[in-house]
């Protein structure tokens, strides 16, 4: 009960009512179930976010390590909670600019999703995209255009098959049309709406996918390589405008009193379109977050 409570203080940003709250919890729970049970992990992991989002990341890094050290105890150290908490930790500590520890946490928890989800886990190109901004913040630009590259192969290939010459995944066009950009002045560049719809994936793992569209966009722009950006900007806008006009077919459909379900998909799919048109065009997307799927609010 107090970490429900003290979750609502936090998100009322009440963060001085929800540290005293959380750290009473811990106290109770390390007493009554001993100092490695998981729900002493879980208030451990509650607190450091806490500590996390008010900016004391050298306080809310040992919580988050001990919650770690408890979880791989209890749960084995391949679980995907580990993973999720190896998240967190990654995140404070870059915020703290120790980036070979980011690296090293964000790599281990690729390697436990790729492994107990899989490598179409939504978790795995979001920690892609979380380690390719440790690599940007590095200047390691070559690492994080990798790590983009690969989700959104990834991407293409769940929604159009394997990649050959003729079915090329988005950045391979992008880069196509930087090279040939003076070769097709003349007559001007294909429009993108040709190359085979590939816009459409961008919803398969949104917002992620945008996201990486967007970040890797403004990487070539960091690079010169503005035709290469302008088609994959473009290809983050169409997919913002077919989230907005789901959004659109949602909202009637609910004035109409659809049947069917319609109206709680509709919620669902506005909930999660409105998340990916909040992206920005102009510049690198910071993706990052806490993972609060294993934040325990019971």
């Amino acid at each position: 009960m107090l970490n429900i409570l003290a979750l609502v203080y936090r998100d009322q940003n009440k963060y001085k009512e929800a540290a005293n709250l959380l750290n009473d919890a811990l106290s109770i729970r390390e007493k009554t179930l001993g100092e490695n049970h998981a729900a002493v992990a879980a208030t451990l992991n509650n607190l450091a976010v806490l500590y996390g989002k008010r900016g004391k990341y050298k306080e809310a890094e040992p919580l988050c390590k001990r919650a770690l050290e408890i979880r791989e105890k209890v749960l084995g150290k391949e679980h995907p909670d580990v993973a999720k908490q190896l998240n967190n930790l990654a995140l404070l500590c870059q915020n703290q600019s120790k980036y070979e520890e980011v690296e090293r946490y964000y790599q281990r928890a690729l390697e436990i999703y790729e492994l107990k989800l899989g490598p179409d886990d939504s978790n795995v190109a979001k920690t892609k995209n979380n380690l390719a901004s440790c690599y940007l913040k590095q200047g390691k630009y070559k690492e994080a255009e990798i790590l983009y590259k690969q989700v959104l192969t990834r991407a293409h290939e769940r929604e159009f098959g394997a990649c050959d010459g003729d079915n090329k995944p988005i950045w391979q066009v992008a880069e196509e049309r930087e090279e040939n950009k003076h070769k097709d002045r003349e007559g001007g560049n294909v429009p993108y709406g040709e190359y085979g719809g590939w816009h459409k994936a961008a919803k398969v793992d949104s917002p992620t996918v945008t996201t990486t569209l967007k970040n890797l966009g403004a990487l070539y722009r960091r690079q010169g390589k503005y035709e290469a950006a302008e088609t994959l900007e473009d290809c983050a806008l169409r997919s913002r405008k077919e989230s907005f006009d789901i959004v659109k077919q949602a909202k009637v459909a609910q004035i109409l009193g659809g049947s069917g379900g319609g109206g709680s998909g509709g919620d669902r799919r506005s909930n999660r379109n409105s998340r990916i048109m909040a992206t920005s065009r102009d510049s690198l997307t910071d993706s990052l977050q806490f993972d609060s799927s294993i934040e325990e609010r019971k």
